[in-house]
């Protein structure tokens, strides 16, 4: 019993751990796409927090990318950040941003789009992320989508830590291999706890072992069992959710 209320234990962690998605705290990568990651923090609203946040992802856009921009006003087109002076930037900033909050994509910065948002309220704040992404000039070609499948074949949580989901990965990993090893240790108690009890002199010391051997017996089948499920929970996983670099 105390075995399976750790398991329980790890397993609510976990998913208290993944209610944050991944691009949070590590930015995408991607072979067709560039991603940026925005934050707002508002004490107001939501909507307002997501507003700045929008901002911030496309103000991180301008600086590190050279853009297309529509500016509708002076019917100009602009191929490069630095075409826009900088009162201009800032109306380019306001309405791509509401374009995202309105539309999930953007009409003044082409191919721009919002791919996800995610809040929290830290307080009496309005925390809120903007995962949006732009098409790369050169695309690059995508591995094969089974390579983190037969990864994940091979060992439990291979696939996730090639598809760069590292917590995931490691925790496949420790939570699998850790529950055969687990299986294992407790069958060899089982077994010299049957020998303790087959040697004992007294029947209360035979009871004893015999209670023993039935536990621990019972306790490597649940960690054998649980390390199965993990396995099969990981190859779920890697056939089901993309990589972050797709």
């Amino acid at each position: 019993m105390k075995l399976i209320f750790f398991l329980l234990i790890v397993c609510a962690t976990m998913n208290d751990i993944y209610s944050q998605p991944e691009w949070v705290s590590k930015t995408p990568s991607g072979y067709l796409n560039d991603y940026f990651v925005g934050k707002g923090t508002s004490i107001n609203s939501k909507t307002e927090a997501a507003q700045l946040a929008f901002e911030d992802a496309v103000i991180l856009i301008m600086r590190n990318n050279t853009i297309t921009v529509e500016y509708s006003t002076d019917n100009k087109i602009y191929s490069t950040q630095t075409n826009i002076n900088d009162s201009t930037k800032y109306e380019v900033v306001r309405k791509a941003a509401e374009e995202l909050k309105i539309n999930g994509n953007s009409k003044t910065m082409k191919g721009l789009k919002e791919v996800e948002t995610y809040y929290e309220l830290n307080g009496n704040s309005y925390v809120a992320w903007v995962l949006v992404d732009l098409p790369k000039k050169s695309p690059i070609s995508p591995p094969s989508s089974f390579s983190p499948i037969w990864r994940s074949c091979l060992l439990p949580g291979l696939g996730q830590l090639y598809s760069d989901k590292t917590f995931k990965g490691i925790s496949f990993m420790v939570l699998s291999l850790g529950g055969i090893a687990g299986g294992f240790v407790f069958n060899q108690l089982s077994q010299d706890a049957s020998n303790n009890a087959i040697s004992s002199k007294t029947q209360v010391r035979r009871d004893f072992y015999n209670q023993q051997t039935k536990d621990y017996d019972t306790y490597s089948k649940i960690s054998f069992i649980t390390a199965g499920a993990f396995y099969l929970w990981s190859l779920v996983d890697a056939i089901a959710v993309k990589p972050n670099n797709l």
